[in-house]
């Protein structure tokens, strides 16, 4: 069989990144100070979403364009996992939810940088297929900021 050759890039690298490689971790702990991270076993997708309400600045003189200026920030993290029985993520997820609490969530990027925030579960569902795996979907829709992005210390985040 002929050997082919490829090119290669001058950079070297791709920039993408895949999807697989962002995680999402509840702190289980006690404290926002000294966070215990678990993650949320399963994860199949987890989109953060950040957006601002818009608000009208058009005017007469905006030459009949529309404006638009940033308003209220919000955001939320949209997420579907395989559910794992003895998960302690799902579980202490499901278990926030049915107490009604705030969970402190941490995003985590490919490079583990991260960021951190305050939500709520405002949604928490299971869906059970006859013919597939059972799934944990919810949404943690944010109260309050997302930290800004974090660098993970030397002995771990």
């Amino acid at each position: 069989m002929a050997t082919t050759t490829f090119p290669t890039r001058k950079n070297g690298v791709s920039t993408a990144t895949a999807g697989k490689d962002y995680l999402i971790y509840l702190n289980t702990g006690t404290s926002e100070d000294a966070p215990v991270w678990s993650l949320l076993g399963g994860q199949r997708s987890g989109d953060l979403t950040r957006q601002a309400d818009e608000i009208d600045a058009s005017n007469k003189t905006s030459g009949g364009w529309k404006s638009v200026i940033p308003g209220l920030k919000s955001w939320s993290i949209d997420l579907e996992s395989v559910y794992l029985a003895g998960d302690k993520g799902a579980k202490f997820l499901e278990a926030s939810y049915y107490a009604g609490k705030q969970v402190h969530v941490k995003f985590e990027y490919p490079d583990k940088t991260y960021i951190t925030g305050w939500g709520s579960i405002t949604e928490c569902s299971l869906s059970t297929p006859h013919d597939d795996v059972c799934e944990l979907n919810g949404t943690i829709s944010g109260d309050g900021p997302l930290s800004e992005l974090i660098e993970p210390t030397a002995g771990g985040n």
